[in-house]
């Protein structure tokens, strides 16, 4: 009696883990090609933090009667910023880099 119920404890204990392996194999998963694809914003946030934060928080992009209403006019507002108060000397990557930080964070465009 008592390996009768050995035997049906590990089949029971078995079965929960195959199915529980079962589980895990359905549930998706990121592709390389899909995570490649997610931009990574995190040369534009330290630029954006370094410079940017010093003048304003970031309640000037979230704010109602906010300026910015297109991704020209984040480009535009990004470049005046840097030329004036930011005095940011960026590349142009390094510029794009923070407008798409901003644009991905705050703004959706």
């Amino acid at each position: 009696m008592k390996k009768l119920l050995l035997l049906l404890m590990i089949s029971i204990s078995t079965m929960a883990c195959a199915d529980k392996a079962t589980e895990n194999k359905n549930q998706p998963t990121a592709s390389v090609a899909e995570v490649a694809q997610k931009p990574s914003h995190a040369q534009g946030e330290a630029l954006h933090d370094e410079k940017c934060t010093n003048c304003h928080k970031s309640e000037v992009y979230t704010r109602e009667d906010r300026m910015v209403k297109t991704m020209m006019a984040l480009e535009h507002q990004v470049n005046n910023c840097m030329k004036g108060p930011a005095k940011a000397e960026w590349t142009q990557p390094e510029t794009t880099s923070v407008v798409e930080f901003l644009n991905d964070r705050y703004y959706k465009f």
